[in-house]
């Protein structure tokens, strides 16, 4: 066999091969891009109920405010970017049970001190009033939001990926 007819089925091989990874991907971009539609769409259905449970919760009924003793205030700070904190401010009304407030209203309580707080179960507290939405479904959310937001980046990855692999072609 002569050299050209080696390196020519080489070539066609690399090419097959190449065309049947692109197909792959753009069936994994597909895939993914389903996924990213129905994450979000869970996200924005759920934010809507929250939203309406918030609105349509009574006071006295659903929710309570109540006075709450501040038994110790501490801080978690946490890099969030190469050169940027994130700074997290906590007060603890029980041993082990703390509520997360905003650097202002930190700064203005001590120890010792009842700040107004929200519940629905007078064992938990927050000085928000989103903080009494169901624990576990906001959590949840927000994790789908974190799926969401990494589905979008391969989407891109894969869009690119596939775009630029065909101008080199």
């Amino acid at each position: 066999m002569s050299n050209k007819l080696i390196k020519s089925k080489d070539l066609e091989a690399k090419i097959r091969k190449r065309i049947r990874i692109r197909k792959l991907l753009s069936v994994i971009l597909v895939i993914v891009s389903i996924l990213f539609v129905l994450l979000w769409t869970k996200v924005a259905i759920t934010s809507v109920k929250f939203k309406n449970q918030m609105e349509q919760m009574v006071l006295g009924k659903d929710y309570f405010i109540e006075d709450v003793t501040i038994k110790k205030k501490d801080t978690y700070t946490s890099a969030s970017g190469k050169y940027s904190l994130s700074r997290n401010y906590f007060f603890y009304y029980d041993t082990d049970k703390k509520m997360q407030v905003s650097a202002q209203i930190y700064g203005e309580h001590e120890v010792g001190d009842s700040i107004p707080a929200y519940t629905t179960d007078h064992i938990y507290y927050d000085y928000e009033k989103d903080g009494i939405l169901p624990r576990e479904e906001f959590r949840n959310n927000e994790l789908a939001k974190g799926m969401g937001g990494f589905c979008g980046c391969v989407i891109i990855m894969l869009g690119l990926y596939i775009f630029l692999d065909k101008r080199c072609m």
